[in-house]
């Protein structure tokens, strides 16, 4: 089980967090509200600041599939997502980066309607990860990713799961449980007093 810290917030205060816990993590994840203050030179920097450390771009593609994912690939990314609710044409496209780069692609799965139908289409066209994600919008009403991530879990075997929502201590145990491939947690570490402190404590939950 990974951990995929999602840093959101600006490009300095990442790197400070990023310095303390970078040992400590699988994935960091340049996330979306960071590549539009940012774009892809937040990639160039933490791949130079951290040449071992996988990186993911949430890019979350909906069109110009293999043009957008080649961009984060150029710029050091490892992994790009797409999302499920787009065409397969366009997840064709972002796989057949991948490919090209020898790098993978995550589905994100949020407002996909039938997460098991999709899920088994989009492993189908090449996509390496399956994202079941509670929006950040639908968090503070309560929304987690667990119902979702217990159907996929029973009924796609062994694909390879990431699950994010609001995921911190109180709710990890959960969802642990059901032994996702990659847990995605980014508020409870980044708007955290100690940083450390609290992937310390993650991960001895996820062991």
């Amino acid at each position: 089980m990974k951990l995929q810290l999602a840093l959101d917030g600006n490009l300095q205060d990442s790197l400070t967090i990023l310095e303390a816990v970078s040992n400590l993590i699988d994935i960091a994840e340049i996330g979306t509200p960071l590549i539009f203050r940012e774009g892809m030179n937040a990639a160039r920097i933490l791949r130079q600041k951290f040449p071992a450390l996988t990186l993911l771009a949430d890019l979350k593609i909906m069109d110009a599939g293999e043009e957008e994912a080649s961009i984060a690939f150029e710029a050091g990314s490892d992994l790009v997502t797409v999302m499920g609710v787009t065409q397969d044409s366009t997840v064709r496209g972002a796989v057949a980066a991948a490919h090209h780069f020898g790098k993978e692609i995550a589905a994100d799965l949020m407002q996909v309607n039938d997460p098991v139908r999709r899920g088994q289409e989009l492993l189908h066209l090449g996509c390496d990860y399956l994202c079941v994600h509670t929006a950040y919008d639908l968090q503070k009403t309560g929304q987690s990713p667990l119902a979702t991530l217990k159907s996929l879990r029973r009924e796609l075997g062994q694909a390879r799961l990431a699950v994010a929502g609001g995921i911190n201590l109180s709710t990890i145990d959960a969802i642990v449980a059901l032994q996702p491939d990659i847990l995605i947690i980014g508020g409870a570490i980044t708007r955290a007093s100690n940083p450390l402190e609290v992937v310390l404590a993650l991960r001895e939950r996820m062991s």
